[in-house]
């Protein structure tokens, strides 16, 4: 039986983002921005990913690379999307205004990824942990 296909592609983030774009310019002006950075672009990972497995810098090869019955790879490290970027970032945020606008963004989008994950049953696609990724391919090879 067939996965249903994913539903988070960036058309989504985009539009979940918007709203709270606005109620953020309201409250923090041109700061938001900082917002839609970190609730869209995170995922340029994916790309970084995709020029790791196959030499390739083609931004249309790399996006149906990652669309549901594209690589059907398992265990990919998107590092933006690891839970010692978010530390690390979360830390960053405590100094700089900037970055907890980026942190506010990166949440979200990485709220909407992991409930998509398990809704759709992928959730061996990524990894969650760079650690645990290295010791994965540590001990196996």
């Amino acid at each position: 039986m067939l996965k249903p296909a994913s539903k988070m592609v960036p058309k989504i983030h985009i539009i979940a983002s918007i709203p709270f774009f606005l109620l953020f310019f309201i409250l923090y002006g041109y700061w938001s921005f900082a917002f839609l950075l970190g609730a869209i672009f995170i995922d340029v990972d994916h790309l970084f990913w995709y020029f790791y497995r196959h030499k390739s810098l083609n931004l249309k090869k790399a996006y149906y690379y990652h669309r549901p019955g594209g690589g059907n790879e398992k265990d990919m490290l998107h590092i933006f999307h690891t839970i010692e970027f978010f530390v690390f970032l979360m830390i960053l945020s405590f100094f700089y205004k900037l970055l907890w606008m980026v942190l506010l963004g990166v949440t979200m989008h990485l709220i909407m990824d992991i409930y998509d994950m398990y809704k759709y049953k992928y959730s061996d696609a990524r990894a969650l942990s760079v650690i645990r990724w290295l010791n994965r391919r540590l001990i196996v090879q």
